[in-house]
């Protein structure tokens, strides 16, 4: 086993409270929902973007851990930027090395995956562009670059919710191919939308074939204009302990945006202890 899962994973299982993780469009250093600062924090990462290792140590500072995610393209994210075959072939070991030499130089536990959501259909790297034998492929070969340099990093297997995507199982690179984490990402996109129709099932699949690893959700949101956001935010936290989850990452931007009532609530909802 190559990673060293983060402390507060594992703290998490035990905890009364949630912890919360965190997208926002300002920088780490900046994170903050509800008057809360977050237990984790998202870095989306361009394929060739360094380690934002300042960033992540202004974050640390402030109690924030960080979940790095690769992708295969640059931006604005297109096929045509970087071909996953040639990652498999080798061609981009020298900066997946440089990367994870960063992250060890950091020094600290990092959260961190590659073309996550391969089981939808939106992605360069999703189910309408490359087969599941070659994201499969593609997994093995970053995480055998990265996996033994950086090994203060915990790797998170994070496909879509099966709602509106193919199924997860498929996707599973197998229990030997440095996954540290399991995580879904899935969003509460209409009035209707519950955690029982849009994470259970799938939370059970990933379950399936990933056994005892502590299950994360990996980003989610819940539509802030929808009439019941009140009521879906609190059914979203209440499904995520149900599911053992150990955080729970927001997407805190675009339709997803909270207004401030609804991040008081959603922060109220996290802190309140299990019963």
């Amino acid at each position: 086993m190559f990673s060293l899962i983060p402390a507060k994973l594992i703290v998490a299982a035990i905890a009364t409270v949630l912890p919360l993780g965190l997208y926002q469009q300002s920088d780490n250093a900046q994170y903050a929902l509800g008057g809360k600062t977050p237990a984790y924090a998202i870095q989306y990462y361009s394929w060739g973007e360094p380690f934002q290792a300042a960033d992540a140590m202004a974050a640390r500072a402030k109690g924030t851990e960080v979940f790095a995610e690769l992708h295969t393209c640059g931006w604005p994210c297109s096929p045509s930027n970087v071909p996953v075959q040639d990652v498999i072939a080798g061609d981009y070991d020298g900066y997946l090395r440089s990367f994870a030499e960063q992250v060890r130089a950091f020094g600290h536990p990092v959260l961190l995956t590659v073309d996550s959501e391969m089981n939808g259909n939106w992605n360069p790297w999703g189910s309408q562009a490359i087969t599941r034998a070659r994201w499969k492929a593609l997994w093995d070969h970053v995480t055998a670059v990265i996996a033994p340099v950086a090994v203060n990093a915990t790797w998170v297997w994070a496909p879509n919710v099966q709602a509106g995507a193919s199924a997860v199982a498929p996707y599973w690179p197998g229990s030997h191919h440095h996954v540290g984490a399991v995580g879904l990402d899935g969003y509460f996109w209409t009035p209707s939308s519950t955690w029982a129709n849009t994470f259970a099932a799938s939370v059970t699949a990933v379950r399936a074939v990933a056994g005892r690893r502590p299950f994360i959700v990996s980003e989610t949101g819940v539509n802030s204009a929808d009439p019941d956001a009140a009521a879906q935010i609190k059914d979203l936290v209440a499904g995520a302990r149900s599911a053992g989850a150990r955080v729970l990452f927001y997407f805190d931007r675009y339709q997803w945006q909270l207004t401030a009532p609804q991040a008081r609530l959603l922060v109220a909802a996290l802190s309140r202890p299990a019963r």
